[in-house]
């Protein structure tokens, strides 16, 4: 599911003081666009959708799309791309909520505005698609009506940078550390400290992928003192070292 993305035509990632708009127009590629702040109004195919901060919008391809003017100052991220045949591919339009503080940092490693023929900047730009299409994929909200299971995913999502554990997490939520994991393995189907780790390497790939950071520069960014924990985990993950990842 990592291969999502075919082909990335454009990306940018702006400040503007407020939205031009775009006419109505059909096109042959999916267009996903991210909020960082303020909103945003797309109308497809005659339904209307306000897209505020932290909110994505998944524009298909073979609908009419139109973008609105804007009256106010907005950020965001827009990648417009077409996916690998015979992938299976079928998301909400408007994702409420998606864009995490996970995302923002990764996009935060390749803050280009647009795409241009140095620093690869088109595998970059890739590279960070697919995650974010893996959260939607994968689902970054867990499958559970557990409250806590979401206070649990959100304090993760939001301190993916930093060192953290069952003992830590069960603290900052109230609950005692038998109970948190209890519920967490119940509900989630792995131990809380499998899933910190998984969403952890995971990150560390795509930074990896972007070329911006050192092996060790991308260990200690994703919250790991230890060097030889962090690649073990992620040949674990992945079959292949760090190391062997950046020389690909």
């Amino acid at each position: 599911m990592w291969n999502i993305v075919n082909n990335i035509s454009h990306y940018c990632n702006i400040s503007v003081e407020k939205c031009i708009e775009i006419n109505a127009r059909t096109v042959d590629f999916y267009d996903l666009t991210l909020v960082l702040e303020g909103e945003i109004t797309f109308i497809e195919d005659g339904k209307t959708y306000t897209v505020g901060k932290n909110d994505a919008i998944l524009l298909s391809p073979g609908r009419e799309h139109r973008r609105l003017e804007g009256t106010a100052p907005v950020k965001y991220a827009s990648f417009n791309f077409t996916v690998n045949p015979r992938t299976e591919f079928s998301f909400a339009t408007h994702i409420k909520g998606m864009v995490s503080s996970e995302i923002k940092k990764l996009l935060g490693a390749f803050p280009h505005s647009h795409i241009s023929a140095h620093y690869r900047s088109r595998e970059k730009a890739a590279s960070i698609l697919n995650y974010i299409l893996h959260d939607l994929s994968q689902g970054v909200t867990p499958n559970s009506n557990n409250e806590h299971i979401g206070r649990i995913i959100k304090y993760v999502d939001e301190n993916i940078t930093e060192k953290m554990s069952l003992a830590t997490i069960s603290k900052k939520i109230n609950l005692s550390r038998e109970y948190t994991s209890s519920i967490f393995k119940r509900e989630m189907g792995k131990t809380l400290t499998d899933y910190i780790n998984e969403r952890k390497i995971h990150f560390a790939k795509e930074l990896i992928a972007g070329g911006g950071m050192s092996l060790a520069q991308v260990c200690t960014y994703v919250g790991y003192s230890d060097y030889t924990y962090f690649s073990r985990l992620f040949k674990k993950y992945f079959d292949i070292t760090p190391m062997e990842m950046k020389k690909k």
